[in-house]
């Protein structure tokens, strides 16, 4: 029987800044959702230490634990790693590769272990001849007697880099006509983005009746999920995507270039949000998921989705609301949960959504023409189609779509679009 994990936490404070308990809090939540049992959680408010991050007492103390790991909440430096582990004969490791353990054990498609595995040598390509080049100093002049060893290594994972890269170009590509194609079907596409386990899994199973796994537990969703919505007069496609984090890296985010994809892609993104959050926790998580979204290149409309307010009273709900109006402007109030508010989350969507015209289409009285209202009956709605030497046809759709599908008929004719019929 595998014996269990354990791991010490460790934080270092900036004395120059505010404590920030919820950091460690989080750590510990990432740590257990790794498979790790916490037996200590030790922070120290001072400088960064050169060698060690912390201070050597600190770490002394984290080791007479005997755990099987050491977990710092801080970025730790290739040097710093070298020297903890030396020093105190202990695997150490930051969070950062934290994250990458958890998403390395949720990854289970290709797409998604191969961005895993991106991501990791990205981040393990400067530590490598950092290392290397100190074991040398150290210890002998080269790795099993090799000079060349670190060089030939280092080599090796930008060449196996290029390879992953080249692979998910591929699937980016694939994604994108999937989108396109999408699109010519006359769906909308709608995307859920937002901080992990802030409830987008529970959301989209509601919201699509799907039984996708939602976990109380970061990162349960690594690759996209999308179902079709009908909502009134509206259908369009809604995407679960990976969560959001503090500080995520962005060679990390360029790794889950083809997911996040699905992000940038849509046309109208839900940021969901856990409410029930203390007041400056859900400020952090809004401005990164904010951030993020900047950086992977988002511009779609955002509605923000403030999601479990039935974890909290109802005036306090209110109050949260009023103290992130300026990174969530007239946001729906929802328990995925529940079930509650749905309905007027639906009328959002439908009201941020490109909007919709109605169109008079002239189309010839042949098997062509009969051929082209099939297609159109795919991707608008129709309203009324009227026989005679021509057949005239009132819809209501997006007009790029109904053009793209006019294109190629013998004579299509594409009329100005008229006011939209009340109801």
């Amino acid at each position: 029987m595998k014996s269990e994990k354990t791991a010490v936490l460790l934080f270092r404070e900036d004395p120059r800044e505010e404590s920030h308990p919820e950091k460690m809090a989080e750590l510990r939540g990432l740590a257990e959702s790794a498979g790790y049992k916490v037996i200590a959680e030790i922070s120290q408010r001072r400088g960064r230490d050169r060698r060690f991050q912390l201070g050597k007492g600190k770490i002394a103390e984290a080791v007479s634990y005997e755990p099987e790991k050491l977990i710092f909440q801080n970025p730790l430096s290739p040097g710093q790693m070298f020297n903890i582990s030396k020093e105190f004969e202990v695997q150490v490791i930051d969070r950062f590769n934290l994250i990458l353990e958890i998403f390395a054990s949720r990854a289970s498609t290709r797409e998604a272990k191969l961005q895993v595995e991106l991501a990791r040598l990205s981040y393990e390509a400067p530590f490598v001849r950092t290392i290397e080049s100190l074991k040398k100093l150290s210890e002998r002049p080269g790795y099993m007697g090799s000079g060349s060893y670190d060089v030939s290594m280092y080599r090796d994972i930008k060449g196996r880099m290029v390879k992953i890269r080249a692979e998910l170009k591929a699937v980016e590509e694939t994604g994108e006509r999937r989108r396109e194609r999408r699109r010519e079907l006359g769906f909308d596409l709608v995307a859920l983005a937002g901080y992990t386990n802030a409830g987008k899994s529970t959301l989209f199973n509601r919201l699509t009746e799907e039984t996708v796994t939602a976990k109380d537990q970061p990162f349960t969703t690594l690759s996209p999920t999308t179902r079709a919505v009908a909502a009134k007069e509206r259908r369009f496609l809604l995407t679960d995507t990976v969560g959001f984090i503090d500080d995520l890296p962005l060679f990390l985010i360029k790794a889950f270039r083809s997911t996040l994809a699905e992000i940038v892609e849509a046309d109208l993104v839900l940021l969901v949000v856990d409410l029930s959050d203390p007041p400056e926790i859900l400020r952090d998580k809004l401005a990164s998921c904010h951030q993020t979204l900047w950086d992977c290149g988002c511009y779609a409309p955002i509605v923000s989705v403030l999601n479990k307010v039935d974890r909290i009273d109802p005036e306090v709900a209110l109050e949260r609301c009023e103290l992130i109006r300026d990174l969530a402007p007239n946001p729906a109030f929802i328990s995925a949960r529940e079930g509650h508010g749905l309905d007027g989350l639906v009328d959002l969507i439908t009201e941020k959504l490109p909007p919709l015209e109605e169109f008079k289409v002239l189309l010839p009285s042949s098997e062509a023409g009969m051929g082209q209202l099939s297609r159109l009956y795919e991707v608008a709605e129709p309203i009324e189609v009227k026989y005679g030497e021509e057949t005239e046809v009132l819809l209501r759709g997006r007009r790029e779509i109904v053009a793209r599908a006019l294109k190629g008929t013998e004579r299509p004719e594409l009329l100005p679009p008229q006011p939209l019929a009340e109801g």
